[in-house]
């Protein structure tokens, strides 16, 4: 039992020893990933002819936009037609093969 706890020991203090403590970056660290991002940028000076620069939108045309946006939920939440010409309804979605108007769906 000792030398098993003897060989365990050893074993441990060699892995432990075997970790670098002591780690210094060189000069050149992380300039494979700056030189990947650069290589993948479309137009790196594509900022400087842009004499007017976007800011964002003004107040009315923000806001006419987010209530066209919501208006669009509602109109589609409102039709319970689907592509097949009836209405879904609980009751129709059954199986049965009939739709709302009584005909055949299948």
């Amino acid at each position: 039992m000792k030398i098993i706890k003897l060989i365990v020991s050893l074993l441990s203090v060699g892995m432990i020893s075997a970790c670098q403590s002591n780690w210094y970056e060189g000069a050149d660290f992380g300039s494979s990933v700056r030189d990947a991002v650069t290589s993948q940028t479309a137009n790196p000076a594509a900022p400087d002819g842009n004499k007017k620069p976007t800011k964002g939108l003004d107040g009315p045309a923000a806001k006419a936009g987010v209530d066209s946006y919501q208006r669009s939920f509602e109109s589609k939440a409102s039709s319970g037609n689907y592509a097949g010409g009836g209405i879904l309804s609980p009751s129709s979605a059954g199986g049965s093969g009939m739709n709302s108007s009584g005909t055949s769906t299948k």
